[in-house]
């Protein structure tokens, strides 16, 4: 019994323990998660925000000023959410998918493009001096798209001193003043085909780098889906093995050699009865001796019955009970006969 329940309590603690080994990858797979989604709106963020910079015409209801903190804002907010989503460390990701996730590394630091449907046409035309960023895997194309945006901050926003959250709260009563009126610069259109760093900054909002961040999200679905499967798979295994390792002990083990031994004792009380010295009783006193063994006949098991009364004279002296048996006639001999389950059968 106690190695029945040893083995059970270590099915228990092993259905637990086992499965808990992935708790600290599954916890770190939600922040990560949602980082490198949140990857992509923030670089589209910093495409709106460049090109309301550069054509500061007012109709995004910001001005230069407001422009350029903004770009900066989702800039630095895009370089922490993505040095977070490699290295960890930061925004709640204990560890980065540089040291784990193999898919990961393939996409950011080998050279191809695997996002595209020819993943080896890495070409881009009409962007001059960056033909070629996209060959060399997505983390240096990130890193061109951060140079273009510093590029373009130091060419049309104003100094780094002016920095300031305020965008983040407007007054939309002012706003709506300020803005009543917004007028296109059509001169400053030209800049959005001219400007070689705006152009690529601009085509990144549907291009090479958002598709490589969609990739890079879409490994990370796919691997915590993988993990999750995995970790239903062993759930149910281990249950099969706990409930088969019950059954087993408590059924084959337990069960089955507790009625054997109640079987075996059934054996010695039988063989302990056919061992009574019966030939000395008279026919009354074994029949009541046999009453004993059997079950009531109102279903209750009463050992206070008359029987101890009946078998007063078999309590008689030697010499007064031989003298009885002698007076009732010849000796009869009496055994008792076991039939089967049924109990104990009197012969004479």
């Amino acid at each position: 019994y106690v190695f029945a329940i040893t083995c059970v309590l270590a099915i228990c603690v092993l259905s637990m323990l086992y499965p808990a080994r992935n708790i600290n990858y599954v916890v770190n797979m939600a922040p990560t998660t949602n980082q490198a989604g949140r990857r992509r709106t923030l670089m589209r963020a910093c495409v709106h925000f460049t090109r309301e910079l550069v054509l500061d015409d007012g109709f995004s209801r910001t001005d230069r000023t407001d422009s350029a903190n903004a770009l900066r804002w989702y800039l630095q907010e895009l370089r922490e959410a993505d040095a977070a989503v490699r290295l960890g460390g930061d925004k709640s990701i204990t560890t980065g998918a540089d040291y784990h996730t193999k898919g990961h590394n393939e996409v950011m630091y080998d050279e191809g493009c695997p996002w595209r449907e020819d993943a080896t046409d890495c070409s881009t035309e009409g962007m001059p001096g960056r033909e070629d960023v996209s060959k060399h895997g997505l983390q240096f194309l990130l890193a061109s798209f951060y140079d273009a945006v510093e590029t373009v901050l130091s060419r049309y926003a104003g100094p780094a001193s002016e920095y300031n959250t305020h965008f983040r709260t407007h007054d939309d009563v002012a706003t709506a003043e300020e803005f009543a009126v917004v007028e296109v610069q059509t001169e400053r259109l030209e800049l959005l085909e001219s400007d070689r760093d705006v152009r690529f900054i601009l085509t990144a909002f549907a291009g090479d780098v958002f598709d490589g961040l969609g990739m890079i999200l879409t490994l990370f679905h796919r691997e915590t889906a993988e993990l999750l499967d995995s970790i239903h798979v062993e759930t149910q295994l281990l249950f099969a093995v706990y409930v088969g390792v019950v059954a087993l002990l408590f059924y084959w083990t337990l069960f089955r050699r507790t009625v054997w031994f109640a079987l075996h004792e059934v054996d010695k009380a039988r063989d302990f009865v056919m061992m009574l010295p019966t030939h000395v009783l008279r026919s009354d006193d074994v029949h009541h001796l046999v009453d004993f063994f059997l079950p009531s006949p109102t279903g209750t098991d009463d050992d206070d019955h008359d029987a101890p009364d009946q078998l007063e004279g078999s309590r008689l002296p030697l010499p007064e009970r031989r003298a009885s048996l002698a007076h009732e006639g010849p000796p009869r001999t009496t055994a008792f006969q076991s039939s089967g389950s049924a109990g104990f059968q009197v012969v004479r």
